[in-house]
């Protein structure tokens, strides 16, 4: 089940709204101000992996790369630690 968090464009008010199923209809209405103009952000995220014992699994952690993309722009690489292709 997918959880979306969305940003009343009036309040600034962000809420929470989860989706059960594709034809699931879910009010899309702010919970503070009632505004029906919703906009979606960017959830965070939170991950654990391994033995939190373990000095292995506090060592391999999530590590960034960071390289030059073309026109002066960069672009970053976020790698987790687990299992890769």
């Amino acid at each position: 089940m997918p959880i979306y968090e969305f940003r009343c464009t009036a309040c600034g008010n962000i809420q929470e709204i989860i989706v059960t199923s594709s034809s699931e209809e879910v009010e899309m209405k702010c919970r503070e101000c009632q505004c029906e103009d919703l906009e979606r952000v960017l959830s965070r995220v939170s991950y654990a992996m391994g033995d939190s014992g373990s000095s292995r699994a506090q060592a391999a952690g999530p590590s960034c790369t960071t390289r030059s993309c073309g026109s002066g722009n960069s672009c970053s690489t976020i790698e987790l630690p687990g299992y890769s292709r």
